[in-house]
């Protein structure tokens, strides 16, 4: 996070300063790849110069995001094994974390199309542990989002992704310049586009609510 907010200061050339009592507050613009909508950040910084505010606005200057700072540890002390990967899994239960489902009993659709594009074919599959729901729709902005049953693993297992680590909804998902994946409700969701940008993935994706709706 500090990383983040330092580095936005440091990458806009057209920061401004100013002294607010005994306060310093920069000004800059903001990289929020995975919400457009912030546009710029106010840092304050104390007459020590510790960080003690931020606050992120959108393209109207309206607040959206407030971070107070009352304490940052520049050197914490870790254990030996707090990143030991084998001593962080044997407290975690898998079987209780993970929701496993075996078949789709209701299609998930989203509530938001892009203009101008409509669900042209459904095709249901059959996994060996499991199935998988196609969705292509059509139109002027094409796009593809396949739902498949999760299914629980025997031991921890390491699965390589491509994309940036995106937070919406209930899930963490992976979001990259034609793709986005993510596990909600004991569901696997990928949806996929030749010609939709990030936005307009994340706006669709954003949509599918855990609820079965209407097609």
């Amino acid at each position: 996070m500090l990383q983040s907010i330092i580095s936005d200061l440091e990458n806009d050339d057209k920061r401004t300063f100013k002294k607010d009592n005994r306060n310093y507050v920069f000004t800059s613009n903001v990289n929020y790849p995975n919400n457009r909508d912030l546009s710029s950040q106010k840092v304050t910084f104390d007459e020590d110069l510790n960080l003690t505010e931020v606050i992120v606005l959108d393209g109207d200057d309206v607040p959206n995001m407030t971070l107070k700072v009352s304490d940052i540890d520049f050197s914490p002390n870790f254990k030996n094994n707090y990143f030991d990967l084998d001593a962080i899994m044997s407290t975690v239960n898998l079987e209780e974390e993970v929701v496993e489902t075996t078949a789709i009993d209701d299609v998930i659709y989203p509530l938001v199309l892009p203009e101008g594009t409509k669900l042209a074919n459904e095709e249901k599959v059959s996994m060996t542990d499991g199935e998988r729901v196609i969705l292509t729709f059509s139109g002027d902005k094409p796009f593809l989002l396949v739902e498949e049953t999760v299914s629980t693993m025997d031991e921890f297992t390491v699965i390589p992704t491509m994309g940036e680590p995106v937070m919406f909804m209930d899930s963490l998902g992976v979001l990259s310049d034609n793709s986005i994946s993510f596990t909600s409700g004991g569901i696997n969701y990928y949806l996929v586009s030749d010609v939709m940008n990030q936005d307009e993935l994340l706006e669709v994706a954003n949509s599918i609510s855990v609820l079965p709706t209407m097609k």
